[in-house]
């Protein structure tokens, strides 16, 4: 069983990284878009693209994976603290800026201004929550 536990622990923490991953860099080429010349917005929404599929796969593989592990390892959420649950308060919070950050992405692809705008600013509460996030899992299973 220890085997397995280090399996989805590994998933885990693989999909951890690919949800930094997009959390980070989608704020990072967002930021590029008002000053990027529009020949090479294109290629920069395409690359928010890939990455915003890269965090989803990770986030689904987390959903997955983290009561697998609770479950597997601990037997159930018995035993969790407070910390697990501002967490997965948080994971909630993250799901629904992920969820409205895929609406945004769909509107500044048809050339929405608003949505350009606000789309930044959604992509820091984003990476923000996934901080606090990793902050509050330290504190309940550290």
């Amino acid at each position: 069983m220890d085997i397995i536990i280090i399996l989805v622990l590994w998933v885990h923490l693989l999909s951890l990284g690919l949800g930094g991953t997009a959390a980070f860099g989608i704020s990072v080429v967002g930021s590029k878009m008002p000053t990027a010349a529009p020949e090479a917005r294109p290629t920069l929404l395409k690359v928010m693209q890939d990455l915003s599929t890269i965090g989803r796969i990770g986030l689904g593989l987390l959903i997955i994976t983290g009561p697998l592990l609770i479950w597997l390892k601990y037997g159930g959420y018995g035993g969790v603290n407070i910390w697990f649950w501002i967490k997965m308060v948080l994971v909630l919070v993250l799901l629904a800026s992920v969820t409205y950050s895929g609406i945004l992405f769909k509107r500044v692809r048809a050339g929405d201004k608003a949505a350009a705008q606000l789309s930044p600013r959604v992509g820091m509460v984003s990476m923000l929550t996934f901080v606090a996030i990793i902050f509050s899992a330290a504190f309940a299973f550290g």
